[in-house]
């Protein structure tokens, strides 16, 4: 019963980002420049899933059918231009050069003379404001769209993976379709030399084919594929009982776990992951950064946390300005980095301009005087003709930030809200929770952290009344107003309308010159704000959905997983909104970093309790590292037990 109790939190948990119609989807893998199918024989070439939870609609179309349609639509007005011929790459080639590569949406370039370079057992972290391009390019390279070396299989995870008969673990074993090929052959070889009748040319031709494929198949360790596969699982969150259930018995936010599995298990010469940490749990996040710091082809990563980005990636490319800039070591080096070069750029423009404005000055003052001071100012006139075809240093811009505002709720006197001796389960489990105790005021800054299962959202939903307790009470203030941010967030929002529309029938009394200026706060602005939401993107749909949060002036909020889906920048934002907030804020995040940054205290749901922790996050880090390290020495142990059962 314990495994269905942890099955039941951690689905609840996990089931939202994969709804959300930028998140949804497939994996799919893509021979390089049309090369012909043998050159993809280790990848899952023509086999690409692809489907949609079913249980979100927007219209006749899944939230997965919607981000496919969407990016159909939008690929079909992208034109890619480069000087690199596929044709002339060895096929031996592992890094990628793409010279002078310019890419066109309708009339817009997004990039311009640009150069992507990915060279083999580097990872990048792939950095650029909402709609840049970043998934565009990266939807190029995935769909064999830009030239790679045909000996490079390239792999991009867009989603989660069909629901079907199929379980976790054969899942992910199938996706190795060359493995599944190879051992299929053999059994039909096996099985023909059991029979009579063939001559013995045949036989031999027979016998040595077999021998050919068994050296392949223990070349690519294929009698290890199965451990290999629950490995990865069992990293991911799936138990030794969850990862044998049929995939269509998971949530979208499970199946997407598979895809991410069916990637790492397929190890390939490139992976793609966009934002692979949305729909997992601290812990799986933990073991992931630890799986991919450890990849030695080639990875392409575009992800909100920059604690994530620390751990894996060697290298960082920006996208600005219609070009990709290199940067070596980590996030954090990165910003480093980055900070002394616009440094230095802004001593070097304001020289520039502070020759030029003396040079001017000159020229328009002494132009017409003496012959000597003539010549003198024709001369700095030819200095600053040269200077400005030489080129002119590019005045650092700033780039636009938001500033999120959480509406000042008011007073109300302490206990604000309330749990006392409160136990609770759901129905046929054993209890999550047993006589817990636990309040928040208006100056609590709290994050729940724990294994996954444990409970956080259940948590969450309990303080907010959407589930009552077996036993024991939860107690608010009579003028509470609580408002919980959920995964769901797609949930709160009628997609058919624009923001405009969508906050003007919410708030009536609101004008919308009020409304424009109040969800501009949240970075909704320009067109955002005409635009039917269901066209706009996750990152744009999470600040719609925290405008509808600040317009409630709640007293307490609750963040479930708040960071999906923002850009680094806004996650900032968020962090120094919920600072300057009045009220009270419970949160529940992967985000390592946010968690630093707003909370006062952590809470760790286990064991049926929640316990102060008694250190910071990277305490807590620490704390987990370990712990994983011996869940991953007690799984294999017992798959080695199992084994040779």
């Amino acid at each position: 019963m314990a495994e269905l109790e942890a099955e039941k939190e951690t689905e609840e948990v996990s089931s939202t980002p994969d709804d959300a119609p930028g998140s949804a989807a497939a994996a799919s893998s893509v021979a390089a420049s049309d090369a012909p199918s043998e050159a993809t024989s280790s990848a899952p070439a023509g086999a690409a899933a692809s489907g949609g939870d079913q249980s979100r609609r927007f219209g006749d179309a899944t939230g997965f059918e919607l981000h496919q349609r969407l990016m159909d639509d939008a690929m079909r007005l992208v034109s890619a231009t480069t000087s690199t011929s596929a044709e002339k790459l060895p096929d031996t080639f592992r890094d990628i050069k793409v010279e002078n590569l310019s890419v066109v949406l309708s009339a817009k370039e997004l990039l311009k003379d640009a150069e992507l370079s990915l060279n083999w057992g580097q990872r990048y972290g792939f950095l650029g404001p909402n709609g840049c391009g970043k998934s565009i390019l990266m939807t190029l390279l995935g769909r064999g769209k830009l030239p790679v070396a045909k000996g490079l299989d390239v792999y991009h995870v867009v989603g989660e993976i069909d629901p079907s008969d199929m379980t976790a673990l054969e899942a992910v074993l199938a996706v190795d379709t060359e493995r599944e090929a190879l051992e299929r052959e053999a059994d039909e070889i096996a099985d023909r030399l059991a029979e009579d009748g063939f001559s013995d040319d045949d036989m031999q031709g027979m016998n040595t084919r077999l021998t050919d494929i068994y050296e392949r198949l223990e070349e690519m360790e294929a009698a290890t594929a199965e451990a290999r596969a629950s490995k990865i699982l069992h990293g991911l969150g799936f138990t030794a009982q969850t990862m044998h259930k049929k995939t269509k018995e998971f949530s979208g936010g499970w199946r997407m776990r598979i895809a991410l599995a069916r990637a790492l298990f397929l190890n390939p010469s490139v992976l793609l992951l966009d934002e692979p940490t949305n729909h997992l749990d601290m812990e799986s996040v933990l073991w992931l950064e630890q799986h991919l710091a450890q990849f030695k082809k080639i990875l392409l990563l575009v992800s909100h946390s920059q604690d994530f980005m620390n751990g894996v990636c060697t290298n960082i490319i920006r996208m600005h300005n219609q070009k990709l800039m290199y940067y070596g070591g980590s996030y954090d080096s990165y910003v480093a980095t980055r900070e002394e070069q616009e440094l230095h750029q802004m001593k070097r423009y304001n020289w520039e301009q502070d020759q030029m404005k003396h040079m001017k000055e000159y020229i328009a003052r002494f132009g017409h005087g003496t012959s000597k001071m003539a010549r003198q100012a024709q001369s700095k006139e030819k200095t600053l003709a040269k200077m400005v075809r030489a080129g002119l240093t590019e005045k650092v811009g700033s780039e636009k930030k938001i500033r999120m505002e959480f509406f000042d709720p008011g007073s109300i006197p302490p206990p604000v809200m309330q749990m006392a001796e409160l136990s609770f389960g759901y129905p046929g489990c054993d209890l999550l929770y047993d006589n817990v105790d636990f309040g928040v005021d208006l100056d609590s800054r709290i994050a729940l952290v724990g294994p996954n299962g444990a409970g956080k959202t259940t948590l969450l939903k309990l303080m907010c009344r959407e589930l009552s307790p077996i036993t024991g009470s939860v107690r608010p203030h009579p003028h509470l107003r609580m408002v919980r941010y959920t995964q769901h967030f797609v949930d709160t929002l009628d997609l058919s309308k624009t923001p405009l529309e969508f906050f003007g029938e919410c708030y009536p009394k609101q004008g919308p010159e009020d409304i424009r200026q109040m969800i501009g706060k949240f970075g909704i602005t320009g067109d955002n704000q005409t635009m039917i939401m269901e066209l706009l993107s996750d990152g744009v749909k999470c600040l719609v959905a925290f405008a509808q949060v600040a317009y409630q002036k709640a007293h307490i909020m609750l963040l479930d997983e708040p960071t999906n889906h923002l850009s680094i920048e806004n996650i900032d934002a968020l962090a120094d909104a919920i600072n300057r907030y009045k009220g009270g804020v419970v949160l529940v995040s992967h985000d390592m970093r946010l968690i630093s940054q707003v909370a006062k205290d952590i809470y760790e749901c286990r064991d049926k309790a929640v316990t102060r922790f008694p250190g910071d996050i990277l305490e807590y880090k620490r704390k987990m590292t370990a712990e994983l390290a011996e869940a991953a020495r007690i799984f294999e142990a017992s798959q080695r037990a199992a084994g040779s059962a």
